[in-house]
């Protein structure tokens, strides 16, 4: 007797073709309807360099495709990766940048925003440092 074929997920159309076979066969039960997150949402987890190391480590982009517990979600990655992690570690994709966060995953894109940050102060004559003068 062999066990029934894994279930397969509906794919939302905006998935990439080169992941779409990923995305339906990700592990994992429908989504209810009170989570935040549904399947084929883009979501971003944060990384910070002292979780352990992987995906909460170095943070990643996806999709979320379906549940394996009360608060646990499944998606892939947008290189095809499975994930599992609960909904209250994601954000949605696409969330601005906090300038002040430090996680490891948006180190660009905060870098050029705290350049900006700088370059306005210093237009309003901010001192920016305990030495430096600006006029």
């Amino acid at each position: 007797m062999s066990a029934p074929p894994a279930p397969r997920h509906p794919v939302p159309n905006h998935i990439p073709v080169e992941l779409r076979e990923a995305f339906a066969t990700t592990a994992g039960r429908a989504i209810p309807p009170h989570s935040p997150y549904q399947p084929g949402d883009a979501v971003q987890r944060h990384g910070y360099g002292g979780n352990p190391p992987g995906p909460r480590q170095t943070g990643f982009r996806g999709w979320a495709v379906a549940t394996v517990g009360a608060t646990i979600l499944t998606g892939i990655t947008t290189s095809g990766e499975e994930w599992w992690e609960e909904w209250g570690f994601l954000h949605p994709a696409g969330e601005p940048v906090d300038m002040w966060d430090h996680c490891v995953c948006c180190r660009e894109e905060r870098r050029v925003l705290l350049r900006e940050h700088h370059a306005r102060q210093r237009a309003r004559g901010a001192q920016l440092g305990l030495f430096e003068v600006n006029r």
